[in-house]
């Protein structure tokens, strides 16, 4: 029986890092060092190039710092690292600490599933530039998340592991007190149900979200050039 999420245990700042069991024998965890090159692997089967900023806090081992201060000492020490980084007028220093990389370690030590999300760094740049306050964007990032990818080895596949990355990331968002997790997938590619299983909303061909109910006057699009569809999960 899968327990319904909203109800299971939270996940810790301990747990994350040192993983708990999953699908398969696997064992769910942060990412850490040493995992970069297996994750850009298990990123280029859904045709995603692993990010340098995802790259350097795995490889320093810093993924979601800033989520784990959360975890640890409550969703407003969140602010501290967000409020620093605005005092120093250096904004772009905060984004780092809410990259997450979590993935499903097997027996044999490789790594065979992942989910990475990512604050919405452009949708907030649009707003800094659209004459948004940094302190109001800002306060955003510790709000909003972004799900860049969900990727499975394909002799893993089947055993609901991606489903479980999913609950888990939505668990601990939930949690922090996020407002909204999104992700978008291409066209045609019939992701629109597995999505929709997930309990996310998926919004048709073309349509936006409109972050006006966070008080931000933000509207996130999707690529025309690039034809895709948005989900939404809003907490």
């Amino acid at each position: 029986m899968v327990k319904n999420p909203s109800r299971a245990r939270p996940m810790t700042a301990d747990r994350l890092l040192k993983g708990s069991s999953g699908p398969g024998g696997t064992r769910i965890r942060l990412a850490r060092p040493g995992d970069t090159g297996q994750v850009t692997q298990l990123l280029e089967l859904v045709g995603i190039r692993l990010d340098p900023a995802a790259g350097t806090v795995i490889e320093t081992g810093t993924v979601a710092s800033t989520l784990l201060l959360g975890l640890d000492h409550g969703a407003d020490a969140m602010l501290r690292p967000l409020c620093e980084a605005v005092a120093a007028d250096r904004p772009e220093d905060a984004m780092p600490g809410l990259i997450w990389v979590l993935v499903a370690e097997g027996r044999d030590g490789s790594l065979q599933g992942l989910l990475l999300a990512v604050p919405p760094t452009n949708a907030l740049a649009d707003g800094i530039q659209g004459g948004l306050p940094v302190q109001a964007v800002m306060a955003g990032a510790g709000k909003i998340a972004k799900i860049r990818a969900v990727a499975v080895a394909e002799n893993a596949r089947g055993n609901g592991l991606g489903e479980t990355l999913i609950k888990r990331t939505v668990r601990t968002y939930r949690h922090l007190g996020f407002r909204l997790i999104y992700g978008q997938f291409s066209i045609g590619s019939g992701l629109e149900t597995y999505y929709a299983r997930q309990g996310f909303t998926v919004l048709d061909e073309g349509q936006g979200i409109d972050l006006r109910r966070m008080n931000l006057p933000i509207i996130i699009h999707t690529d025309p050039s690039d034809p895709e569809r948005l989900f939404t999960r809003w907490q």
